[in-house]
């Protein structure tokens, strides 16, 4: 398989996870019980490998990514 299809399934894996993840949280409002807590974990899951697999495939993305965590950490002595 190209890496410009593992890019797009990785990516695809991502939007999916984060979508799944903000319908259960902030539509749906509760993720009650043992399916919401395995579609909740099932999503976080797919929301971490997406990134961890796209940084590694794609150096633009990993850098852009560091940037935009470099941003939100405000820290006195950085």
């Amino acid at each position: 398989m190209t890496d410009n299809k593992k890019k797009i399934i990785y990516s695809a894996m991502l939007l999916i996870g984060l979508a799944v993840f903000i319908l259960e949280v902030f539509v749906f409002q509760k993720p009650d019980g043992v399916l919401g807590f395995i579609i909740c974990l099932t999503s976080i899951y797919m929301i971490g490998i997406g990134i961890f697999k796209l940084c590694k495939l794609s150096e633009k993305f990993g850098k852009n990514l560091l940037d935009l965590l470099d941003c939100f950490s405000i820290w006195p002595w950085s």
